[in-house]
């Protein structure tokens, strides 16, 4: 074998472990791509449920402050607007995390339908319509949309209708 020979080998046996490389270091972007995405998913669920938290503790002055209820206190209406002001944080960082890939479509359209929820209440609209200037232009033209695109409900009896969905699983369930 001549040194020519070796040399196209060595070139050979070189190209291979570059294409090893390339492989293996494609491995690795997709396994630290999962791992950020996993990250970012365990820190939102955790910020959300720190909140649902925080919402059931002030259930009373949420629903008070959602609806518009005239016998909202001073302090009632503080509260609400940082309990609106704490989602809203929230639910910009979820959308920056969708606008950079981070959280997927389908998560991204169900956070869409739970603030399509939160703006066909009447107090939630006055309090982003208060608040909305503290936000970045780019959320809230998203959040103005969602906005537009729904009207304002008459609030329900919900506990009755809790009940009544109780009951009629009850006779569901005894006739099976």
């Amino acid at each position: 074998m001549s040194l020519s020979d070796l040399a196209s080998l060595g070139s050979f046996v070189s190209g291979l472990a570059v294409l090893g490389s390339l492989v293996y270091l494609t491995l690795q972007v997709r396994q630290a791509e999962r791992y950020q995405n996993s990250i970012a998913q365990q820190e939102r669920a955790a910020r959300l449920s720190d909140l649902q938290l925080r919402l059931a503790t002030m259930a009373d002055v949420f629903a008070k402050g959602n609806s518009g209820d005239d016998d909202l206190s001073l302090t009632q209406l503080r509260q609400f607007r940082h309990l609106t002001l704490a989602a809203l944080f929230s639910g910009e960082d979820t959308f920056r995390q969708h606008k950079v890939g981070l959280i997927s479509n389908d998560v991204f359209d169900a956070y869409c339908s739970q603030m399509k929820n939160l703006a066909r209440q009447r107090g939630w609209r006055v309090m982003w319509k208060q608040l909305r200037l503290t936000k970045a232009e780019d959320f809230r033209e998203f959040m103005d949309q969602i906005v537009a695109e729904t009207t304002v409900v008459s609030p329900t009896d919900e506990l009755a209708n809790w009940k009544a969905t109780v009951a009629a699983e009850r006779i569901s369930v005894a006739t099976t």
